[in-house]
């Protein structure tokens, strides 16, 4: 069996829902970017992922029509859609969750002791699991979507733990 995460396997269902007729080329989009900081640092190897929020007359079309972003060095992104990779988001109003790399994984990465090499995810549920981010696209788009987490025990994950990861 292949080895997928969680995001990967999120993408792929959503590309076979566009490719059955979703009708996310009707939806809206303007282009979306900004920086994640992590206790007012920047936080590179993040997943930003705007899903738009629907109502019932327009779940169809927004849907599956979510963008992400990958965070650089200096915790800057820019959005694309998922589906399509358009540059942009949803116009209106977005819940955010933001993600560590490392930690999209399925499955920890075990020791010999049976600890997780990778530690306790730095991202605390409240920006991603159990989100309380949203942003609202304006149609002229925006350049400062800026998204500032606190966690006061905050460390960097180990490259060393995970080196075939870009942390």
């Amino acid at each position: 069996m292949n080895d997928y995460s969680i995001p990967q396997l999120f993408l792929m269902i959503n590309a076979l829902v566009v490719m059955t007729g979703c009708g996310a080329d009707e939806v809206k989009l303007a282009s979306v970017a900004g920086t994640v900081t992590m206790n007012d640092q920047p936080l590179p190897g993040a997943t930003v992922l705007f899903r738009p929020r629907t109502t019932a007359e327009d779940s169809e079309d927004k849907g599956a029509a979510e963008s992400f972003g990958k965070t650089d060095e200096n915790g800057r992104y820019e959005l694309a859609l998922v589906m399509t990779n358009d540059d942009g988001a949803v116009i209106g109003p977005n819940d955010v969750i933001i993600t560590l790399d490392a930690f999209e994984e399925i499955l920890p990465s075990y020791d010999a002791s049976g600890k997780d090499r990778r530690g306790p995810n730095p991202i605390p549920p409240q920006y991603n699991s159990k989100t309380a981010l949203e942003f609202n696209v304006p149609p002229a788009g925006a350049k400062d979507a800026d998204f500032k987490l606190v966690n006061p025990d905050f460390k960097v994950p180990d490259k060393k733990a995970n080196p075939e990861r870009d942390v």
